[in-house]
């Protein structure tokens, strides 16, 4: 899927209740996280593409951290 131009994967989780969300914020910076229903998900996932574009997100060009 994808949100102001930044490509986002939300799917279940292993356990109940579990989703787990990854979104590539540019070309070395991907974050991962897992929460307990999807629109909280794509919510965090809003929130970081939000402030990535806005500059106030922390660049640290690592891959795979995990919020």
């Amino acid at each position: 899927m994808e949100y102001r131009g930044k490509q986002y994967l939300v799917f279940e989780g292993d356990e109940p209740n579990s989703w787990r969300w990854a979104v590539t914020l540019d070309d070395l910076t991907t974050k991962t996280g897992e929460t307990r229903s999807r629109g909280e998900a794509i919510t965090q996932i809003v929130l970081l593409i939000d402030g990535a574009l806005s500059g106030s997100a922390r660049r640290t060009g690592r891959t795979g951290d995990t919020e």
